[in-house]
C-alpha cells in the first residue's frame, strides 16, 4: 500500500501509542468480518418507467444545520499522535471538497495531555473542514469519570458541532488492559444530554445497536444514533491480535459477536422512530448507501474505506464513483431525492427477513 504518511509504531503500552497501532492493524486488512453487513439481503425494487434525468436525482441532504452533498459521515478514526494529524488534516479536507460529515477519533489523549500539539491533531479537521459538521468523540468508559465541563473542552478545542459517544463494551473486555467495570454509564449519559451545549450522538464500533438500547437511549434524550453494527472493522478481532502479540488470547469466540448493520438499522429505527439513524459499519458502496437508506437510514457513516483510499491517493475517485452510483440506484427506483429514496419498495431476504421476523420488527419508512 503507498502511502506518504508514515506511520510506525512507538512507545509499546501509552495511549498515543496504542491509537497508532489500531490504524496501522486498520490499514493492513483481515481485520474485517467473519459478518457481513447483510445489506446484501435488501433488494431495491426496479423501476424501468422513472421518468427521471440523472440530472434530476438530488442526494443532498440536511444534517445539523449543514447541508451536504450526500447522506455520509466520514466516521472518526483517529487522532492525538503526531502521525494522525496528517490522516486527519487529509480527511478535513476531503469533507470540505465533499461537503460530508466528518468525525475525530477517540480524544482520550486530549484529555490526559492536554497540549496543543496533541489537541491540534484533532483540531485540524475543523480547520480543512470549515463548512461541514465536525463530530468530537469519547468513550464511554471514559464519561464515567469525567466532569460536564471536560467535555465542553473537547467540543470547543477542535470546533465541533456534536459529541458522539461511543459505546464498546465487547471491545473492552477483549482489549488488553480495557475497561471492565461497565456500570453507570447510562446514568452519566443522562447527566451529558440534559447540560452539554451540542447534541450528544450515540455510536456503536463494530457490534451494532439494539431496539432496546436505542429504546432507553431516546428516552434520555438522545436524538442520533450510529449503528456501527457487524460487517465492517471487527475491533474484536484488533484487540484480539494485539492481545496475542502480548501472549494475551483470550475472547476469540467473540470475533463473531455484534448485531449485522443492516439488523442494527431496523432495530435502531424501531427503538426510536423519530431519531436521526446513522448506518454505520462495513457499508463500502453507492448501492450500499442506497439499500441502507431505503431500510430506514437516515445517513451512512464510513471509516476503514476511505482511510485506505486516502492512503492510495484514491480518496477523490472513490467518492465520486460512491455518489455516482448512489445517483444511479436511486434513478433505477425512480427516487429524486434522499426522501423519496426513503420511500422505495425494497424486498428483505434471507437471515434479514428472518431476524425482522423473530425479534418483531417493522421496516418503518
Amino acid at each position: 500500500m503507498h502511502s506518504d504518511t508514515s506511520l510506525e509504531p512507538r512507545r509499546p503500552e501509552d495511549i498515543e501509542s496504542r491509537k497508532l497501532e489500531h490504524l496501522l492493524l486498520t490499514l493492513e486488512g483481515g481485520v474485517e468480518g467473519p459478518h457481513t453487513t447483510w445489506l446484501e439481503y435488501v433488494i431495491l425494487i426496479h423501476n424501468a418507467l422513472p421518468e427521471l434525468s440523472l440530472d434530476d436525482v438530488d442526494t443532498s441532504i440536511e444534517f445539523l444545520k449543514y447541508k451536504l452533498s450526500m447522506p455520509l459521515i466520514i466516521s472518526g478514526m483517529t487522532g492525538g499522535t503526531s502521525e494522525s494529524k496528517t490522516v486527519n488534516e487529509k480527511i478535513g479536507e476531503l469533507a470540505q471538497k465533499f461537503r460530508v460529515g466528518v468525525g475525530v477519533g477517540s480524544q482520550r489523549a486530549m484529555l490526559l495531555k492536554r497540549s496543543s500539539s496533541v489537541i491540534e491533531t484533532y483540531a485540524v479537521v475543523r480547520k480543512k473542514a470549515p463548512e461541514v459538521p465536525v463530530i468530537a468523540n469519547i468513550g464511554a468508559a471514559q464519561i464515567k469519570d469525567l466532569k460536564v465541563e471536560e467535555l465542553e473542552f473537547l467540543v470547543d478545542s477542535i470546533g465541533a458541532d456534536i459529541l458522539a459517544i461511543h459505546l464498546n463494551p465487547a471491545q473492552e473486555l477483549v482489549q488488553v488492559n480495557g475497561d471492565k467495570d461497565l456500570k453507570g454509564v447510562e446514568e452519566r449519559i443522562a447527566e451529558i444530554v440534559d447540560r452539554i451545549s451540542v447534541p450528544v450522538m450515540i455510536k456503536e464500533v463494530g457490534c451494532g445497536l439494539s431496539r432496546e438500547v436505542v429504546f432507553r437511549l431516546r428516552r434520555l434524550g438522545v436524538k442520533i444514533f450510529d449503528v456501527a453494527g457487524a460487517g465492517g472493522t471487527n475491533w474484536i478481532a484488533i484487540e484480539i491480535i494485539r492481545g496475542v502479540k502480548r501472549g494475551k488470547v483470550v475472547g476469540r469466540e467473540l470475533r463473531e459477536w455484534g448485531i449485522p448493520t443492516a439488523a442494527a438499522v431496523v432495530e435502531a429505527r424501531n427503538g426510536a422512530p423519530d431519531a436521526c439513524i446513522i448506518a454505520g459499519g462495513g457499508v463500502r458502496t453507492g448501492l450500499d448507501i442506497a439499500r441502507a437508506i431505503a431500510l430506514g437510514a437516515d445517513l451512512v457513516s464510513m471509516a476503514r474505506p476511505i482511510l485506505v483510499a486516502l492512503m492510495n491517493s484514491q480518496a477523490d475517485i472513490y467518492l465520486r464513483e460512491l455518489v455516482e452510483v448512489l445517483k444511479y440506484a436511486m434513478l433505477l427506483t425512480g427516487a429524486r431525492n434522499i426522501r423519496e429514496l426513503r420511500r422505495v419498495p425494497i424486498v428483505v431476504t434471507g437471515p434479514l427477513n428472518e431476524w425482522i421476523k423473530q425479534r418483531g420488527l417493522t421496516i418503518i419508512k
